[in-house]
């Protein structure tokens, strides 16, 4: 079964990612064979191509494997940024630098649909939308407990808690913190798991995370927040970006982006 999720329907417009393949080939993703072909400045387009869903002059839509970075942070490891930049480097023969910028960030172990701006220009416009809040974003979230409402198993449910980011986690903060809010409707259950169309409205730490958590549904792989702890991965956790709409930076078209993927698939990555 394909998790295509509610709004992901056959005769919308928009740009489909077949996701399920960047979890079967783990290891033609894995963080150090990319970084050793990055420095090396030789091979990224046909190392990379696989992860591109879309691409012209003034943005380049990626699906980002799990454990990769969406910018860099104090291991030193390449992220995103740098890793594309070399692709783009590469692709077109561009000399000296080459401007790539993450639009809108995903946590190291969580994977999906990425924009990165090939302009400045294009990534003020990209970043306004998210500011005002005309960009939407869905994602899967996987988890081994059902969210539960007052009648049961909860088939859509509104979240929210107060919460502030204490050591490296959002806890709970009645008092002092802020409002983490999320929209959770069930769209899948196999083998234990239980699928969830997720929409947030602000971009706060580990929003999804610890919210899903707060309300006894922490997501797969997520240990930090109480997950069921993957055999195989220590890297991934069951959170997938995997639709976006937004307008275009200069044409002003809507454009959408969804990354379906089969439950099969995920159900044997995530054990």
């Amino acid at each position: 079964m394909k998790i295509r999720l509610g709004f992901c329907r056959v005769f919308e417009p928009g740009f489909v990612f077949d996701a399920s393949r960047v979890f079967t080939a783990e290891d033609v993703f894995d963080l150090r064979r990319i970084s050793k072909i990055v420095k090396s400045g030789k091979g990224c387009v046909a190392a990379l191509s696989p992860l591109v869903v879309h691409e012209d002059n003034h943005q380049l839509l990626i699906f980002k494997p799990p454990g990769w970075l969406s910018q860099r942070d104090q291991t030193g490891d390449l992220s995103v940024n740098e890793i594309f930049a070399a692709y783009l480097k590469e692709k077109y023969q561009k000399p000296g630098n080459v401007f790539c910028a993450a639009v809108q960030r995903l946590d190291r172990p969580a994977a999906g649909l990425m924009i990165l701006a090939r302009t400045s220009k294009a990534a003020a416009r990209i970043s306004a939308q998210l500011s005002e809040r005309t960009l939407e974003k869905h994602y899967l979230a996987i988890t081994s407990a059902p969210l539960l409402g007052r009648h049961g198993v909860a088939k859509s449910i509104v979240l929210t808690a107060n919460m502030a980011k204490v050591d490296r986690a959002a806890r709970a903060r009645p008092e002092t913190g802020s409002q983490y809010l999320l929209t959770a409707r069930l769209v899948g259950e196999a083998a234990g798991r239980y699928f969830y169309d997720v929409t947030i409205e602000t971009g706060k730490f580990h929003q999804i995370r610890a919210l899903m958590a707060a309300h006894g549904a922490p997501l797969i792989g997520d240990v930090k927040y109480g997950g069921l702890k993957l055999q195989h991965r220590k890297n991934a956790i069951g959170l997938i970006a995997i639709r976006l709409r937004y307008t275009h930076p200069t044409t002003g078209k809507e454009q959408v982006f969804s990354a379906p993927v089969d439950t099969g698939v995920i159900n044997r990555y995530f054990i």
